[in-house]
Parts: structure tokens; C-alpha cells; sequence
């Protein structure tokens, strides 16, 4: 595989500030698509980082296009519907902390990404600075 290719749920701002600007920047990274509710959001951030691919429906995103991997950045209360229907089409999933509202939902994600052998992340955003490592 020469590059990732990812599908982006959220176009909030820790999408807009933290998260996109890196991916950009990544030779081996191809955002190939993004969801959001809010279609102002949706072509601002699309249009920023030159992406193509437009949803305000997450499933049709992941219905129609080949990604390797999803990043869902939304707040916690909304993280759980997206991120297992991204693991049960096996396709790699990164979040944001915290994972969820529960700490159940939080095991049943565990669960179905074990069941369906992709990878999982939960960003704790300090975790990986030289100063703390």
C-alpha cells in the first residue's frame, strides 16, 4: 500500500485545527473524502484541504467510497454509532478522547474491532511529546 486512503467524519475544529492540517502534510496519506452534518462546514473544510469526495451522510460515504481507514472527530456523544458501523466494514478506525459516554460503549468497540481485526486509536493528544514520552 503506497498511501492511506481515508474517510473523514467531522469538520468541527479539532478537525480544522489539529487533526487535517497533518494529515495534509502527509506524502503517504490521501483524505479521500468527508462527512458532515452541516454543509457550510462540510465545503469550507473540503474545500481547504482539497478534498473532492462530499457526504452529510456518513453510511453513504463508507457505502461509496474504498478507504483504508476512518477518522471520526465528533463529540463523544456521537461517536458510537459511527465508529462500529466503520469497524464493521473493517475498515481502521482513529477518535478522539474520550471514546465514548460509557464505559460500555467504550468495551463494545474494543470488542467489534477485535472481532473484526482492524486497528483502533483513541488520541489522547499529549500521550506521544518527547517532554511526556
Amino acid at each position: 500500500m503506497d498511501r492511506v486512503r481515508l474517510g473523514l467524519i467531522g469538520a468541527g475544529g479539532m478537525a480544522n485545527g489539529v487533526h487535517y492540517p497533518s494529515l495534509a502534510e502527509m506524502p503517504d496519506v490521501e483524505m479521500v473524502a468527508l462527512c458532515d452534518l452541516i454543509p457550510h462546514k462540510l465545503a469550507k473544510t473540503a474545500d481547504r484541504f482539497g478534498i473532492q469526495k462530499r457526504y452529510t451522510d456518513y453510511r453513504a460515504m463508507l457505502d461509496a467510497e474504498q478507504v483504508d481507514a476512518v477518522y471520526v472527530l465528533m463529540p463523544p456523544h456521537q461517536l458510537f454509532e459511527p465508529v462500529i458501523d466503520a469497524i464493521e466494514r473493517t475498515k481502521h478506525v482513529f477518535i478522539e478522547k474520550p471514546p465514548a459516554i460509557t464505559s460500555d460503549q467504550t468495551r463494545q468497540m474494543a470488542a467489534a474491532a477485535e472481532r473484526a481485526g482492524v486497528k483502533t486509536m483513541v488520541a489522547f493528544n499529549r500521550r506521544f511529546i518527547p517532554l511526556i514520552t
